[in-house]
């Protein structure tokens, strides 16, 4: 008995210029996708803690979002993996990294954010709607992005809000869901509600028990949630 067909995802390698350098990246879809929903750039979390776009989240939800119909690019930050760029300096930056959770021009990456959201978005048609998706550290690159383009929904996969200052979120008008741990460290309860009460556009906060900071083991539940989320508000 012949089995039954399967809507494989294709993972395509490219590359992408920002600036001077030359940034590697993974752009999935499904195979033959009856209707391409739209385009998703996913940001990973801070290179010198490991950040790239092999992180279990990344490219689990990546993955999962292309198999629902959503073309999506991950990609590594300059210097990171085969980017093009400064490389990252660990033993240079780790100690002032550990004490202030900071290295210097780390917030410049949102350049490469808006860099793969240039590529992505006319390969899957500029009519379709752009969903701009951060993890960690990538979170706090979107306001940034947000400046120069329009996304139809951000997706905030636990901003670590004591690291980072989260207050331009204030100014993106697009609908957001932020998706965090009840355990995340990076988390208190009382600034992030503070916070995302905070937020003008159209929101959705969910919390559950989801292995700390890292979603290890979680990957489909956070696909699930996210593809319900686009789905209400797709342009």
């Amino acid at each position: 008995m012949p089995l039954p067909d399967v809507n494989r995802t294709v993972i395509e390698s490219v590359q992408f210029s920002a600036g001077p350098h030359l940034l590697e990246g993974e752009l999935a879809y499904a195979e033959e996708p009856s209707d391409l929903l739209g385009a998703v750039v996913l940001a990973c979390s801070h290179p010198m803690l490991g950040g790239n776009m092999h992180n279990n989240v990344i490219r689990g939800v990546g993955d999962g979002l292309a198999d629902r119909g959503w073309a999506t690019l991950r990609f590594n930050y300059r210097g990171v993996g085969r980017s093009e760029g400064p490389r990252v300096d660990v033993p240079r930056h780790m100690a002032e990294f550990w004490r202030t959770s900071h290295v210097p021009s780390e917030m410049d990456l949102w350049q490469d954010v808006q860099a793969a959201v240039s590529f992505l978005h006319p390969v899957v048609g500029t009519n379709r709607p752009l969903v701009l998706l951060g993890y960690s550290f990538g979170c706090a690159l979107l306001p940034s992005a947000c400046r120069s383009v329009l996304p139809a929904a951000v997706v905030l996969i636990a901003p670590p809000l004591s690291k980072h200052d989260y207050m331009d979120f204030t100014t993106v008008q697009s609908p957001l869901l932020a998706i965090v741990s009840d355990n995340d460290f990076t988390l208190e309860p009382e600034p992030l509600r503070d916070w995302f009460d905070r937020l003008p556009a159209s929101k959705q906060l969910v919390q559950a028990s989801l292995d700390n900071h890292f979603f290890r083991g979680h990957e489909q539940w956070l696909v699930e949630k996210i593809a319900a989320f686009l789905l209400e508000h797709r342009a």
